[in-house]
Parts: structure tokens; sequence; C-alpha cells
């Protein structure tokens, strides 16, 4: 293993970037079309045990790169009962997005989950605006842009939802619940977070707490139809399918950290917009879903106002970037000057 990461050491970075965002794009197809597969082939209909099992795979995988490689740096976190608190705050977010990110998949196609999923910058805007707007003393407002790129958005996704072929209510209010609770982990993660985290570490911290509130659910509602039905799904094939699937997330998850640390944050905003395209057109090809005119057209618009929308946040973020370091110059300089001056003074 050593020998591995001597290696990928001694490999250029633009090629270890380009390799590490192919994983990430086949990775990211890979995982919504396994989940799908697992439903609509494999007629395993527990979104509750799915998670669980990708929940523990994650925790089994971030133990392994952290601690027993040490691939990646493992990031140290004061426990007191407020961080206890904070991070199983995320943990029930976090896996309760993933669980009813599953029950769409149960009901609806990939396409269109994804579509409804696009509704994730909506959220985020209301919600900071209505709940999250004045925390910790610090004033959080938005664009002309920002409010106008929602406008897209909402709309592709209702020609999108009025037009969808195969509609299922269940399926669409759970992606819509993914969708907010997306835009609260992203929010609240923010706010609570005393420390800088990546993908992996964080999973490293949520996986387990994931584990312990999901596997006793997932038993209490799902375990005895599971072991009803285990007979027709074979001894082990659905086994090795389901650890599979958590494998491949735990995968996008360690690429999505090597994708953000080895190229730039417009790289990584275009590259996720073109996953969702990429999703979309690889789901229809592979499931042969039935669309029609208005659903493609409602699924570009809404695609097209989120591409406008990251846009906006990539200017604002380089732009506040830019204020930040001409601020540090300013201090620089400002130093540099009362430490001539002291010098001055002392060689008079």
């Amino acid at each position: 293993m050593k020998s591995i990461i001597s290696n990928l050491n001694n490999i250029d970075n633009n090629h270890l970037a380009g390799v590490a965002l192919g994983l990430w794009f086949i990775l990211n197809i890979s995982t919504l079309i396994l989940n799908k597969y697992i439903y609509s082939s494999l007629y395993f209909y527990y979104p509750i045990t799915l998670t669980a099992v990708h929940m523990f795979v994650c925790w089994i995988g971030s133990v392994v790169v952290l601690r027993v490689y040490k691939l990646i740096p493992l990031i140290a976190v004061q426990w007191s009962g407020k961080q206890f608190i904070n991070i199983m705050v995320l943990s029930i977010l976090f896996c309760s997005n993933i669980v009813f990110g599953n029950v769409s998949l149960r009901w609806v196609p990939v396409s269109f989950m994804q579509t409804v999923k696009s509704s994730v910058p909506l959220f985020t805007v209301i919600l900071t605006s209505l709940f999250f707007s004045n925390v910790g003393g610090k004033k959080t407002t938005f664009t002309r842009g920002t409010y106008l790129s929602m406008i897209p958005i909402v709309g592709g996704v209702c020609v999108a939802s009025l037009s969808e072929v195969n509609f299922n209510q269940a399926g669409f209010i759970a992606a819509l619940i993914s969708s907010i609770l997306s835009a609260v982990f992203a929010i609240v993660s923010g706010l609570i977070l005393t420390q800088q985290m990546n993908a992996v570490n964080l999973l490293y911290y949520m996986s387990p707490i994931s584990c312990a509130l999901l596997f006793p659910l997932g038993a209490f509602m799902e375990w005895s139809a599971i072991v009803n039905e285990w007979p027709l799904y074979g001894e082990s094939k659905p086994i090795i399918i389901l650890f599979l699937s958590g494998l491949i997330a735990f995968l996008l998850n360690t690429f999505t950290f090597l994708v953000i640390k080895l190229t730039s944050p417009l790289t990584y905003t275009v590259s996720g917009n073109l996953k969702v395209v990429l999703s979309i057109s690889i789901s229809i090809l592979v499931f042969k879903n039935e669309t029609n005119f208005f659903n493609v057209l409602g699924c570009a618009i809404a695609i097209m106002g989120v591409v406008c929308y990251s846009n906006i946040k990539y200017e604002e973020s380089k732009a506040k970037l830019e204020q930040q370091q001409q601020q540090s110059l300013k201090q620089l300089e400002s130093i540099y000057e009362e430490k001539l001056e002291k010098e001055t003074l002392l060689s008079k």
C-alpha cells in the first residue's frame, strides 16, 4: 500500500486530477444506477436497511483510510457534550437525507429524482432567508442574481413533475424531503462545525452514529419482511450487491475529497452540473424510462437554473477570497510599516 501511495505522489498533478475526476463521474453515476437496480431488478424494497449497509461500509472504509493506512489526515475532534450533540444532529440529517433519496428511487425514475433534487439551491435560499439569515451575529443576504436563478429551477421542476409519465406521489414527496434535508445539512454543518471537515472525516464521525440509528429502525420496520423474502433473492447475490453499493458510495466520498483537493472550485462546480446531466441521460438509456418533450424541457430548464446558481455562488466566493487576500495584504503592509517606523526611531 505504501508503494502505491509513493507511486501516486510521483504522478503529475494534472494527470492525477484527470483520473480522480473521471472516477468521480463513474462512481456518482454508478451509485444511482446500482441503487435503482437494487429496487427495479433485485426487488429489494427496503431503503432503511440499504442505507444502514451503506453507513456500515462507509464506517469500515473511513477507518481503513484514516486510521489503518492513513491515506488522508485524520482531523481530531475535541469531544464534549455540545460537540457530540452537533455530530449527532448532522448524522440524523445525513442518514435521513440518504433514506429519503433511496425511498424516492424506489418509486420514480433516476432522471425524475435527479430533476427534483435540482431544487436543493432553492431550499437553501428559502431556509437561509427564513431561519438562518442572522445567526451568530452574521447577516446572510443573497444577490438579485441568486433570486432570479431560482425561477428556472422552480419552473423546470414544475414542468418536469407535471409532465412526468411515471409520476408517483410518494416518490416525488420523498425526493422533495431529501432536497430539503440536503439544504438543511449544508446550512447546519456550516454553522455548528467548529473545524473544517472533508467528506471522509465527516463519514468517520457520522457513519457509526448513523449505523446506531438505522440498524435498530431497519430491524423493527423491515427485517421480518426481508427474512420472509430472502429465499426469493438467492443466498449470496443480495449481500454482494448491497455491500458493493455501499463500497461504491464510500469510494464516491473519497474521490469527492480528491477532486476538491486536486482541482479548482470552478472545475468542481462545472463537474457537479455535468454529473446531473450525465446521470439523467445514462439512467434513461439503461432503464429505458418513458419520456416526453415537456419532461425533457423541464429537466433542461431546472439544470440551467442550477448552472446559473452555481456560477453566481462561484463568482461570489471568488470575490470574497480576493477581498480577504487584499485585507491580509493590507495588514501585512501595516505591520511592516510599523516595524520600519520603530527601526527608524531606534536608529536615531
